[in-house]
């Protein structure tokens, strides 16, 4: 399993940027019809231009917040559910 995620990391990461784009601008009931590698791919990728990234929890843990987040609000969007996450 772990390798399997450290090679969908490789393999993401020259599109983290076009990812962290479209991440921002992705509404809650798209990152909750995501599997849990792809939400804490959505998650680094936004992290990686947030300012707070270095007091965030893992990427594991802020994926699992976010998710909690989204749950009863799918029009939300998930940078607003990550910053959310972080105030809590």
């Amino acid at each position: 399993m772990k390798r399997a995620l450290i090679a969908a990391a490789l393999l993401a990461a020259p599109g983290l940027p076009a990812l962290a784009q479209t991440s921002s601008a992705m509404n809650c009931s798209r990152f909750d019809a995501m599997n849990a590698a792809a939400q804490m791919a959505a998650v680094d990728a936004m992290r990686s231009g947030m300012s707070a990234a270095d007091k965030m929890d893992s990427s594991k843990e802020m994926a699992r917040k976010v998710a909690a987040s989204c749950k009863d609000h799918p029009g939300m969007m998930v940078e607003e559910a990550m910053k959310n996450a972080m105030s809590h």
